[in-house]
This record gives structure tokens, sequence and C-alpha cells, in this order.
């Protein structure tokens, strides 16, 4: 499951101005009929699309059976499911931020945990609730204090 979540509509900002940019000069130079510049804005035009794409990749959420990816350039937002110790919803305009707090592997848990926000848009919110239900629901759920009648104890 993924989506988009760069800052531009979804998109990637820097990544998409230069690629609009590119494109506008790129129409100019053929309007002008500037042929010696051709070649520079055709190479120019496979920079900023390639540019895009990768960025635009790397900028969506992905969540996956083993974990939640949001940023794939930043490793420190890689979080595996059984790192995850809490979770809280805090419900926004259009969709939903999820607060995972999770404490690092290699670290001791007198540091401190980290915590991890992600939003969430409304349309893939119930597949999303879904994933982290089945992921991380039962192993909370199973973690309440029983009921301890201690009168039944004691008499017996």
């Amino acid at each position: 499951m993924s989506w988009r979540a760069g800052k531009f509509a979804g998109y990637p900002l820097f990544a998409t101005v230069f690629l609009v940019l590119i494109g506008s000069l790129g129409i100019v130079a053929f309007l002008v009929n500037d042929v010696s510049r051709f070649p520079t804005f055709v190479c120019y035009v496979w920079i900023s699309c390639m540019w895009f794409i990768a960025s635009y990749l790397a900028s969506k959420h992905y969540i996956t059976d083993y974990g939640i990816v949001k940023n794939i350039n930043e490793p420190s937002q890689t979080i595996p499911w059984f790192q995850i110790l809490d979770q809280v919803e805090k419900d926004q305009k259009e969709g939903v931020e999820y607060s995972f707090s999770y404490s690092e592997l290699d670290k001791s848990l007198t540091e401190g945990f980290k915590q991890l926000k992600i939003y969430v848009p409304n349309s893939k919110r119930k597949e999303f609730e879904k994933i982290v239900s089945l992921k991380l629901k039962n192993r909370f759920e199973g973690q309440e204090l029983p009921d301890i009648d201690l009168k039944n104890l004691q008499n017996e």
C-alpha cells in the first residue's frame, strides 16, 4: 500500500517546478525554432523527468507486511511493526495523522522513545486501519491487565 506524500499537491515540489520550467523553456525554444538548442533541451527534459520520477517514488509512503516506510531516503523513518510500542490517531482535515511510538533496536530503553508521524488521507484510511489492526491491535489488546477477583482467591 502506498500514497503520494509530496509537498506540492502530493508531488515533490522542486522536481515538479523544475520539470514545468524546463518543459516551458523547451516549448519556447520550439516555438522560436531555435534548432541549435534542441539537443540541450532534450537532455534537460530527460534529466528533469528522471528527477521527477525518482523524487515521486521516494516521497511516497509505503506500508508493507514488514513495517512502515515514511521516507525511502531516510532509514530512520523506516519502522518494522515489531518495534512499534504504541499508536495514537488524530483526526485532521481530509485525513488522519497517526503517531507511532517506537524504540530503536540498537539503543537502550533508557534513552527514550522515538515517534513517527504519518498522515493518511481519507481515501486510504480504511485500508491502512485494516493493516494496522492486523499488525498491532492483537498485540496491544493482549497487554491489558486481567480482572482478578481477590475474594475468590482468598476463599480458595
